[in-house]
């Protein structure tokens, strides 16, 4: 019997993600962290709260941070992340510091021959155009998700030092 293939779903900005995840539920089981969830499940998506995968329940920062997930993404078994983080940029302020999601994202530009990355919902229509087609995206997702997290950092930093 094969393993399932999964995706996982986790989203500070989850509006429009719903059409991206239709389609992707077709082919894949679909992984969520538990407001993404939520949101997906009210579109009328199947989905599995992450927790069931990690046995651990949930705290507001640490969502993604379990070597299970790490594993099936290095594995391929989780073949598509898709991730947007904490809106940094625009509020300023420690709660609004990702640190899963960069992981996340970074984990799957790192396993690029496997494992989709998508950062940004301007990739998802991308997705949904040529799915289940996608190793052709993988590595230019990853370059996306490999700038986004740097330019990410970049705020950080900047914003930690300023005046300092």
């Amino acid at each position: 019997m094969c393993k399932p293939v999964y995706a996982l779903f986790s989203l500070s900005m989850k509006k429009g993600a719903e059409k991206l995840a239709k389609v992707v539920a077709e082919h894949r089981k679909i992984l969520a962290t538990s407001g993404t969830a939520k949101y997906l499940r009210e579109h009328g998506i199947d989905v599995i709260n992450l927790s069931e995968i990690t046995g651990i329940e949930e705290s507001k920062t640490l969502k993604t941070l379990h070597p299970k997930v790490f594993e099936m993404i290095n594995t391929g078994e989780i073949d598509i992340v898709v991730v947007n983080l904490y809106p940094f940029k625009e509020k300023p302020c420690v709660d609004n510091i990702d640190i899963g999601g960069v992981t996340l994202l970074r984990a799957a530009a790192k396993n690029f021959e496997r494992v989709l990355a998508v950062c940004k919902p301007d990739q998802y229509s991308e997705v949904v155009a040529c799915f289940p087609d996608i190793e052709r995206l993988r590595k230019k997702f990853a370059c996306t998700a490999f700038r986004v997290t740097s330019e990410y950092d970049r705020a950080i930093g900047e914003w930690i030092c300023a005046g300092w």
